[in-house]
């Protein structure tokens, strides 16, 4: 039961941050879902009983890490990235340091003008 509880919280996770970095959340956490379960469930049909479930199961919650880390370091890698909580312009979300589309309308980050562009 605990194991279901953790993998549904690390994959509403995982979705969030898809979201916020302008990818599908449905493909990200089905990605982790599907990458979850192939190791651990999967890869018990080949290992031998005992310490190798364990394992398995480490390397599943390692698979989930991999793809949040994914999703927060390369995904967007070329785009400007705001300093810290930003609000959107279009809509007024309070949007979080990690993503770069805003959560609630998708419209882009965008960094604001400075006084020495807007002054010329």
């Amino acid at each position: 039961m605990f194991e279901i509880i953790a993998l549904v919280i690390a994959v509403t996770a995982v979705a969030s941050l898809a979201r916020g970095r302008g990818k599908s959340p449905f493909v990200a956490g089905c990605v982790a879902v599907v990458g979850y379960v192939s190791i651990v469930y999967g890869g018990s049909t080949v290992a031998p009983p005992g310490d190798a479930r364990l394992a398995l199961m480490v390397a599943g919650w390692v698979w989930i890490g991999l793809v949040a880390g994914y999703l927060r370091f390369v995904v967007g890698i070329g785009k400007p990235k705001p300093d810290g909580r930003w609000n959107c312009a279009n809509c007024n979300y309070l949007n979080n340091a990690s993503s770069i589309v805003c959560e609630a309308c998708q419209q882009p980050w965008q960094p604001k003008e400075s006084a020495a562009t807007s002054a010329q």
